[in-house]
Formats: C-alpha cells, structure tokens, sequence
C-alpha cells in the first residue's frame, strides 16, 4: 500500500507538534516550582531570623506572593537572603542570585506571639499587686508600642501608680516597687540556724523592695551585713 507524500508530511509535522506541546508543560511546571522555592526559602529565613530575637515567641511570617513578572527567574547557584529584624511588623527581605545576577524584593508581615501580663480586674492606685490581680494573655508583641511583662512574678508586690482596667497590658510605666525600708530606717537583722531564729538591730544603708539585697549595719557589732528584704522593717541574711 502506498502513502502518498503530503500524507507523510501531516504525520510528521503532527508528531512535532505533539513533541512540542509534551515539552512546554514541564518547563511551565518547572517555572512555578522555582518560583514557589524562593517564597518558601524567604519564609524560612525570616522566621529563623525572628525566633532568634525572641525564642520563646510564637512566630509567625507571612510571605507577600511574588510578582507573576518574577516568575520566570531562575537562579544556577544558592539563593542567599537579606534582612536585619527590627520593630517594624511589615518588613521587606531581599533574594540575591549571582548566576545569572539578579535581586528580588520580597515583602512579608512578622507577628510574635506570646504571654503578656495583663490586669485581671480593674485596680485602683496604690494597690498592691498580688497573685490574684494578674494573668498571662498571649499578644502579637510585634504589635505593642510600649514595654511590657511576660513573667508575673516580677509584679508581685509592686504597687499600681494610676488605675488600671480590666485586662489592661501592665507596663513598667504603670507601676513601681514599693519600698519596705528606707535609708536610715531601723531594721530588724533576721538569721535562721536550723529552727532556730535569731534577730537584731541595724541600720539600713539603702532603699529596699520585697525581695532585693541591702546593706545594713548590725548596731551591736558596727559591721556591714548584706540581707534580702523579708517585710515592712525586717531584713534576713538567709535569703527571701
């Protein structure tokens, strides 16, 4: 049976074509592929850098899809990243190639999640902080303006220096150490020895809150000791 020329020629030419249409796929594919790696290279960079700026933070980076223009890039050797974390919650990162030699913006927003010490009622100046009146409630930190507390027993005892609300974010603005013992107050010179408790005079040589060290001099000896601020006048020299 023979076959006639142009009938050769349309098998042929449709083969190419059926070749043609079977390679432009997988470069498509790749394209996207390479496109997708830099945003998620980005990602894993930027977070790594923020979890070390605050390691007991939830962090969280949110990559900005890039451009369908840079989809097409392609790079012959490693990406490397640009970006110094700061305060800003929008920031911008650069993707660096040096074969073939192009660079990439890339923007994103940082969040850091994590427990804020917070009011848990309203509380009226000069109140003094106890257990009961504060609570840990996770924040995005990246978010707040001013400084704040993550450990609840820094608060413990210090007093409100104006009223707070409700669930109030507790700054160190808001509130102050209360002073037990004053320079130049008598105090009592508390030391423990097994069960026993002995006490004695002095003279405080500083200020002191609940739980900080200060220089007292015993009055019997005239010898300077060092203590922790126990309560109201009473200074032990075996810890808090």
């Amino acid at each position: 049976m023979r076959t006639s020329g142009s009938s050769v020629k349309k098998n042929i030419f449709s083969t190419i074509i059926t070749l043609i249409a079977m390679l432009v796929v997988p470069v498509k594919s790749t394209l996207a592929a390479e496109t997708d790696s830099i945003s998620q290279k980005a990602q894993r960079f930027l977070e790594q850098q923020y979890q070390k700026t605050a390691p007991m933070a939830r962090t969280v980076v949110r990559v900005s899809p890039l451009a369908p223009t840079l989809d097409k890039r392609r790079c012959n050797g490693p990406i490397s990243f640009i970006h110094a974390p700061g305060r800003a919650t929008r920031i911008t990162a650069k993707a660096i190639c040096n074969q073939p030699v192009w660079t990439i913006f890339i923007t994103a927003t940082i969040e850091q999640w994590q427990p804020v010490v917070v009011s848990s009622r309203a509380l009226s100046k000069g109140t003094i902080l106890g257990d009961s009146d504060i609570y840990l409630k996770e924040y995005d930190t990246k978010s707040l303006s001013s400084a704040y507390f993550t450990n609840p027993g820094e608060l413990i005892g210090r007093e409100v220096k104006r009223s707070l609300a409700s669930n109030q974010i507790i700054s160190p603005t808001l509130v102050e150490k209360r002073l037990l013992i004053r320079k130049g107050d008598l105090v009592y010179i508390e030391a423990r020895k097994g069960t026993m408790t002995v006490r004695m005079t002095g003279t405080a040589e500083q200020d002191g809150s609940l739980g900080e060290q200060i220089s007292v001099i015993n009055s019997r000896s005239g010898k300077q000791v060092h203590g922790y601020v126990k309560s109201q006048g009473v200074v032990s020299v075996n810890g808090q």
